[in-house]
């Protein structure tokens, strides 16, 4: 059989006009499919480290909590919840944040936003995320910190209201009891970040909103859980879940990949009339798998575009192959003929035909593979796009990322030549059936 494939290869390019045109379609579609493999791994690296550098954990818990007859959104009992975590997972990382959506007053001018707060002490993940510009002038991460009632606005937000450094603001929120409270922050740094979840937070302290919010001090809005190692989340969250049952908490996990996305995406604090009548407080473990989710779906649709591209393109060449491999037995039908004579068993000339075809198909799959592999390294470091732009949630620091790995590479060369054994086993097997005095007398 050795012997075979050997011939097979020296054949493949016999009739080089011919061989480079289909192989040329094998490297295209190649090309489309690692490159849209690598766009769909890449996305989902990409939004995954976003994500977990700003508004979700590899385990988020968020929820609500019945008090008096009515129901709250938010967490109570926080320090059980970090207790129930870290009794589990010692090794885990646990951040608490307080998260509002509410009106923005200065100089006229009012606007809805989200705002975040969080224990500097304890919550660098935006540290290094937040880029001033002019660290001197226009505030810095230090001088945020330094100020319990200090804000970090958005370079866009910044410019809608047309605030500087220092300038003072008043924040107007319906607190958890219905009622409305103000407050009032000051202006300590304005800041860009090519995060795209993180692009639009104002962010000020943790103590600040709670108290705004007229909560009681085991409030906050959410528990972010991060571990070394990210495997196994579901397992992680199972463990976390008994934990905090122990411990008396009604847990539950999102019912679908929506919920999870709301999830990590909690509303401002709220209250509604609470039917149960019982003290509770009730528990939503998502994993950022389940966030992604969605995110999934959306690539799945993309690639799904990508690979009907491909089919059609696929379709065309099982045509071709059809065409060529007839050609080429009838081209070769004096060769055909000794071999059969020479006492070479049919199969083994049908087995030779796919082999040839075979060949070509991965010759040029790998070097159209290979391309888009190139392609990926360079536009991960070449075009810069804006942060904001549609692109933005693709983007890191500014660059697409697309990401090829060995397996989806060996996958789409692997699919394309069992394609092309598949459409060339037709007319090689009809091939390798002429018998011999036919195959030196007649045409095929």
């Amino acid at each position: 059989m050795e012997h075979f494939i050997v011939l097979a290869f020296k054949n493949v390019f016999r009739q080089k006009k011919r061989s480079f045109t289909l192989g040329v379609n094998y490297a295209v579609v190649a090309f489309i499919l690692v490159l849209l493999m690598a766009f769909s791994h890449g996305a989902s690296v990409n939004i995954a480290d976003s994500l977990v550098k700003a508004t979700a954990g590899h385990i988020t818990i968020t929820g609500q909590f019945a008090k008096g007859g009515k129901i709250y959104n938010g967490l109570s009992r926080t320090p059980d919840i970090v207790s129930a975590v870290t009794d589990t997972y010692g090794d885990a990382k646990v951040l608490v944040r307080y998260l509002v959506r509410s009106t923005l007053y200065f100089n006229g001018l009012s606007k809805r936003l989200s705002f975040t707060g969080i224990d500097t002490g304890k919550d660098p993940t935006f540290q290094d995320q937040a880029v001033f510009k002019n660290p001197a002038s226009d505030g810095s991460w230090s001088g945020f910190a330094q100020d319990p009632n200090g804000v970090l606005m958005p370079q866009d937000t910044a410019n809608y209201f047309g605030l500087k450094l220092g300038d003072q603001v008043v924040l107007s929120t319906r607190t958890r009891f219905g009622a409305f409270n103000t407050g009032i922050l000051t202006v300590r740094g304005i800041y860009t970040t090519d995060n795209y979840f993180a692009k639009d937070l104002v962010l000020t302290h943790f103590d600040f909103l709670r108290n705004l919010d007229l909560a009681d001090p085991t409030a906050s809005t959410a528990v972010y859980v991060y571990f070394p190692r990210v495997e196994n989340l579901s397992a992680k969250r199972d463990n976390i879940d008994r934990a905090l049952k122990a411990k008396g908490f009604d847990v539950a996990v999102p019912a679908s990949d929506t919920e999870a996305i709301a999830a990590v995406s909690a509303a401002s604090p709220k209250y509604e009339t609470d039917k149960e009548g019982r003290d509770r407080v009730m528990l939503k473990v998502a994993t950022l798998d389940e966030v992604l989710g969605l995110v999934r779906t959306i690539l799945a649709a993309v690639n799904a575009v990508g690979a009907l591209i491909s089919l059609v393109m696929l379709f065309i060449i099982a045509v071709s192959i059809f065409i060529n491999l007839k050609m080429n037995i009838n081209e070769r039908l004096m060769e055909i003929g000794t071999m059969r004579a020479l006492g070479v068993e049919g199969w083994r000339v049908t087995v030779l035909f796919i082999l040839e075809s075979v060949s070509l198909a991965l010759v040029f799959s790998i070097l159209g593979g290979l391309l888009a592999v190139g392609a990926s390294a360079l536009i991960r470091i070449g075009p810069t796009f804006p942060p904001g732009g549609n692109l933005g949630i693709f983007l890191q620091k500014g660059h697409l990322m697309l990401l090829p790995t060995l397996g989806s590479f060996i996958s789409v060369i692997l699919v394309i030549g069992l394609f092309a054994a598949l459409f060339s086993f037709f007319p090689a097997r009809k091939g390798g059936a002429i018998p011999p005095v036919a195959a030196l007398t007649k045409t095929f």
